[in-house]
């Protein structure tokens, strides 16, 4: 008898732990995501949730695969599409 109620009130605390870190993980806001596409025919894209990144990247596909082609920053950032998180 002591013993399932013992595994009883184990139970129901390793529940209500459970639901409490899934409940905090919801509640994080998730940073948004940065894609860039390469124009047809190349079929270079990228995506990252930091947008420098996405920006180097893209310069250093643009100098390597479309014979030394140089963006500038405001350039590359034009190329840049913001996607909201999906909930």
């Amino acid at each position: 008898m002591k013993r399932n109620l013992i595994v009883a009130l184990f139970a129901l605390a390793g529940g209500l732990a459970v639901t409490t870190l899934v409940a905090a993980k919801s509640d994080e806001p998730k940073p948004p995501m940065y894609s860039a596409k390469c124009k047809s025919p190349c079929s270079f894209s990228v995506k990252s949730h930091d947008k420098s990144e996405v920006v180097a990247l893209l310069q250093e596909h643009a100098k390597a695969h479309h014979s030394g082609l140089v963006l500038s920053d405001s350039e590359a950032e034009a190329m840049v599409k913001a996607t909201e998180p999906k909930k």
